[in-house]
């Protein structure tokens, strides 16, 4: 599971992406997690039933989102996938830079990928016309696609 959004912060995405971690843990399947750190929270930490989770020293910019930088992500997210001998990488989230690093990192790997977007946007500002840009990128190299709307 690759994404920005993740424990301590507090959110759908965030929720989700433990759940479903838990879930694939109980299938007895191995799942790590990796996001950015947290002001407490560098380096390896285990959370509950031996979800092993890594917190990233990449910088933030904006609202839990690390700095997009692919290539010096490379090093550390290489070594990370081949140590855990990781066959599958989901990313999570359009909005997060690191999610789509990680499964760029994957397909240069040759391993498969998923992305779950969680949200719905449409064309109303720039920000969301670059997200859109960026997601076509994306989505071409990604093996599957997921679409979760939280919509109330």
């Amino acid at each position: 599971m690759a994404s920005d959004f993740f424990h301590p912060n507090i959110g759908g995405v965030e929720s989700h992406i433990y759940q479903l971690s838990q879930s694939f843990l109980r299938k007895g399947h191995k799942v790590i997690v990796i996001t950015h750190a947290y002001d407490d929270r560098v380096g390896i930490r285990y959370m509950t039933s031996g979800l092993k989770v890594y917190y990233l020293p990449f910088l933030v910019i904006y609202n839990q989102c690390t700095l997009p930088t692919l290539f010096t992500s490379f090093p550390i997210v290489r070594y990370i996938l081949i140590r855990e001998q990781i066959n599958i990488v989901h990313g999570h989230s359009a909005f997060s830079a690191l999610a789509h690093e990680v499964m760029f990192h994957a397909k240069t790997l040759g391993l498969k990928t998923v992305f779950t977007d969680h949200s719905l946007f449409g064309f109303a500002d720039a920000s969301a016309i670059i997200t859109n840009k960026l997601l076509k990128v994306m989505l071409s190299v990604c093996n599957r696609v997921i679409c979760v709307s939280h919509t109330g």
